[in-house]
C-alpha cells in the first residue's frame, strides 16, 4: 500500500527559439511576397499610365471595338486610377536615400 511513484519529467529537445524560427521565416516570406506584389502592381499601373493615352484617339473616333459612349470616360477613369496607384513606381525609399546620404 505504500507504493511510491516516481514522476519522470519529459524534457523537450527543442528550444522555444527553434520553435519560433518557422514563424519568423513565414513572416519574412509574407513580407517579401507583399513587397513584390505591391511593387509589381505599381509598375503595371505606372506603365499603363504611360501607354493609355495611345488608346484615346481610336476610342474617340470609335475605331474597332472601342466604340460606345462609355469608352472614353472609362478610359479616363482607368488612367486616373493608374496614375494614383503607380505614382510611387521606382521612387527611392527612405532607407536608400539615407544610405546614400551617409556615403557622401
Amino acid at each position: 500500500m505504500g507504493e511510491t511513484r516516481q514522476v519522470i519529467s519529459m524534457s523537450s529537445k527543442t528550444s522555444p527559439s527553434s520553435l519560433r524560427a518557422p514563424v519568423r521565416i513565414g513572416t519574412a516570406l509574407s513580407t517579401r511576397f507583399r513587397h513584390l506584389t505591391v511593387t509589381g502592381v505599381r509598375a503595371a499601373a505606372f506603365w499603363a499610365t504611360v501607354f493609355l493615352p495611345v488608346v484615346y484617339l481610336p476610342a474617340a473616333y470609335g475605331v474597332g471595338e472601342l466604340d460606345g459612349g462609355w469608352t472614353l470616360p472609362a478610359l479616363l477613369a482607368l488612367h486616373v486610377a493608374c496614375m494614383v496607384i503607380g505614382h510611387e513606381h521606382n521612387h527611392p525609399s527612405e532607407s536608400a536615400t539615407a544610405a546614400e546620404g551617409s556615403r557622401s
